[in-house]
């Protein structure tokens, strides 16, 4: 039976059986019914068939936790959604499976059309780490979605808490009675809020919902309610403070949404375009082959090979520069440790360490200092000697990796060379069975003679000429022989050039310098996408300072606790300025600002210097609230701006991949061998 044979019957397998598994979770018996459940069955169908439906989602959810692949697959999905979502644990594994099934069974579907679509085993491989990739993205994207829909309902949800707050004043009430009428994730939020805010020690209840709150709007939120609960409300100029504090929140709440919108319409299904062509080489190659039959030659031969890996390079670097530009926001310059960090494990090493710790750059030399700062802005999770141990791993793989692909195309060309039916077809047309017989009885006498000749100590065209007449099937005349002697000839020279040249091994090293240097061009690219959102935290900083700014017992110390807690960008500054604020205020800032030397950023922290030795609070920032509509227009220009710039760069990276896959694997090997096919009419002509 052929492959897709085999996979078609695969195909039918796995279908029956999860059929059968859907049959099962569906048809057995329901153990534990819900109270209320009994008298709506009767009279709303629709409600049974979702009741029914959630109990398959908790079936399948405990199901899935008893395979070793789809238990850890399932509880990461269930992770990421904690940090989003103040689900109960009913709706938490509903929604879980949800994402389960939607990301698994479009990854699964991919796979086998186009597993029955190919039989090409490399291109397999291809398709299944592109499936992973876009498995991954599905993921992202739900959760996104899931992200963007908690932010527009808590918008909603603080007009109510306004509307409520008008009524009766009191803070935990509005929050309360606000919560009844919200949609179901900004309800479970506002209760957390509201329990924090009438527990004995909300202090305490405080700290733990920032710890577990899905981003900083909620944060800002929950602080501003209990700092009104802890000092009171107020009369200022636009009414109540609490009023006017929320407001504002939710002015920054609707700009970050409308950002979010811009980019994702405009750079929607940028990462898909990105990886698309890993499902298109093979059968780009395969209609190529089929109706331009020359062009084999060049697939199969060491340019095509490069070609192909230079396809397949492009992609990926394209997918790591999209990604690094369309993580989301509240973790989008925040270092994520993973599970295992290869660099860490391997940096436990005695003798590795000995030897990374020679070749970090000392203490006070240039370069140690500007790889310190290069981390501190790209806000990356790794220390100096893991940097340099993944710069010289990467150079080390891809040194290895350009030696071992070098000897492989010397052995592949060989044996090309050798076993490949001889051909001089024109660009159109293909040989039919006949002809191809006759082109591999060529090839197959070729070798003969070749390996003939090796034996012998002369290869000469004399001693070629020889082996030709004692291996050959039958008498020659003059014309062929010297037409065989001249095609064997070229066979030999050629076949004598095939090993490892010195060129080869400078190509190695300069791979492997470029794979030294790529952890640094990453970081950098980093960089580049932290400098373009710093003026957006800045502009965030300004409206929480208005906020706080009101609080007649306001600190210089809380606020930085409080741009801490709303920052992203300029979170380890802020850290590493509150871990020193005690030793020395006064100094504390100056190092923040030579931390962060981004000029509005280092204006706020000035202005904080003021305060700190000379002035108020609200005195030091009064120009904020009297240059507010000047402010809002820069805002709204930059914003633009930014939006702009990551679009260019979006389209231009996104489609690289593209670009490069139908220019170097299809046009330029057509010009190749045009050229090639217009090179031997020109001799053959001039023969005539």
């Amino acid at each position: 039976m052929s492959i897709n044979g085999w996979l078609v019957v695969l195909v039918s397998i796995s279908l029956s059986l999860l059929f059968l598994c859907v049959y099962t979770l569906l048809g057995r018996k329901q153990k534990h019914r819900y109270e209320t459940k009994g008298m709506m069955e009767d009279f709303f169908p629709s409600h049974k068939r979702k009741l029914a439906l959630r109990n398959f989602y908790l079936r399948a959810y405990v199901l899935c936790l008893r395979f070793p692949g789809l238990h850890g697959y399932t509880l990461k999905i269930r992770r990421r959604l904690e940090t989003i979502h103040a689900y109960d644990e009913y709706t938490m594994r509903k929604q879980t499976m949800k994402i389960v099934f939607l990301t698994l069974g479009i990854t699964w579907s991919i796979v086998v059309v186009l597993a029955v679509v190919t039989q090409d085993i490399v291109f397999m491989l291809w398709v299944i780490l592109g499936a992973l990739i876009m498995n991954g993205l599905l993921i992202d994207l739900f959760i996104n979605r899931l992200e963007d829909r908690l932010l527009r309902h808590f918008v909603h949800y603080l007009g109510d808490v306004r509307h409520e707050y008008q009524q009766h004043r009191m803070v935990d009430e509005a929050i309360y009675d606000a919560a009844q009428a919200a949609s179901y994730e900004a309800q479970m939020h506002a209760e957390r809020i509201h329990d924090m805010l009438t527990a004995k020690n909300p202090a305490t209840k405080l700290g733990r919902y920032y710890d577990v709150a899905p981003n900083q709007y909620l944060k800002a939120f929950a602080g501003i309610s209990h700092l009104v609960m802890e000092h009171g409300d107020r009369m200022i100029a636009k009414g109540s403070m609490y009023l006017n504090a929320v407001s504002k929140l939710v002015q920054e709440m609707n700009f970050d949404l409308l950002r979010r919108e811009k980019l994702n319409y405009l750079l929607k299904g940028l990462t898909g375009v990105a990886i698309a062509p890993i499902f298109f080489t093979v059968p780009l190659e395969n209609w190529a082959r089929t109706y331009f039959p020359a062009i084999q030659q060049f697939y199969d031969s060491k340019l095509g090979i490069v070609m192909k890996i230079m396809v397949y390079a492009v992609i990926v670097v394209a997918y790591v520069l999209i990604r690094k530009m369309l993580e989301n926001d509240e973790g989008h310059y925040i270092a994520k440790a993973p599970g295992v960090i290869w660099e860490k494990k391997l940096y436990g090493w005695r003798p590795i360490r000995a030897l990374i710790k020679k070749l970090v750059p000392g203490a006070h030399t240039r370069e140690h200092f500007s790889l310190v700062l290069l981390l501190k802005q790209a806000n990356s999770r790794l220390t100096l000697e893991w940097l340099t141990l993944r710069r010289i791993v990467f150079g080390t793989l891809l040194f290895a990796a350009t030696v071992i692909l070098s000897f492989y195309l010397h052995i592949y060309s060989s044996y090309q060379l050798l076993h490949t039916p001889y051909s001089s077809s024109l660009l159109f047309g293909a040989m039919n069975g006949e002809d191809m017989e006759k082109a591999q009885q060529i090839t197959d006498f070729d070798r003969k003679v070749i390996e003939a000749v090796k034996q012998e100590k002369e290869h000469s065209r004399d001693m070629i000429v020889h082996k030709i007449g004692e291996l050959a099937y039958s008498p020659m005349d003059t014309v062929a022989l010297n037409i065989a002697a001249s095609r064997i000839g070229d066979k030999f020279e050629t076949l004598e050039q095939e090993y490892f040249k010195w060129w080869e091994l400078l190509l190695a090293i300069a791979v492997g310098v470029v794979g030294y240097s790529v952890p640094i061009w990453v970081l950098q690219f980093q960089r580049r996408l932290r400098a373009m959102d710093m003026q957006n935290e800045v502009d965030q900083f300004h409206a929480i300072i208005l906020i706080l700014s009101e609080f007649e017992r306001m600190s210089v110390e809380q606020i930085l606790e409080w741009m801490e807690r709303f920052a992203i960008i300029f979170r380890p500054s802020l850290q590493s300025c509150l871990l020193h604020y005690d030793s020395g205020a006064t100094a504390s800032l100056e190092q923040l600002k030579e931390d962060s030397p981004f000029v509005p950023f280092v204006r706020i922290v000035e202005r904080l210097l003021n305060a700190v030795e000379k002035i108020p609070i609200k005195e030091a920032f009064d120009d904020l609230e009297l240059e507010q509509e000047y402010y809002k227009e820069k805002k709204k220009e930059h914003h633009e701006r930014v939006i702009s710039q990551k679009v260019s760069w979006g389209n231009m990276i996104g489609f690289a991949p593209m670009y490069v896959l139908v220019f170097l694997y299809l046009v330029l090997p057509l010009l190749y061998m045009s050229v090639m096919q217009m090179d031997d009419f020109v001799n053959q002509i001039q023969k005539v």
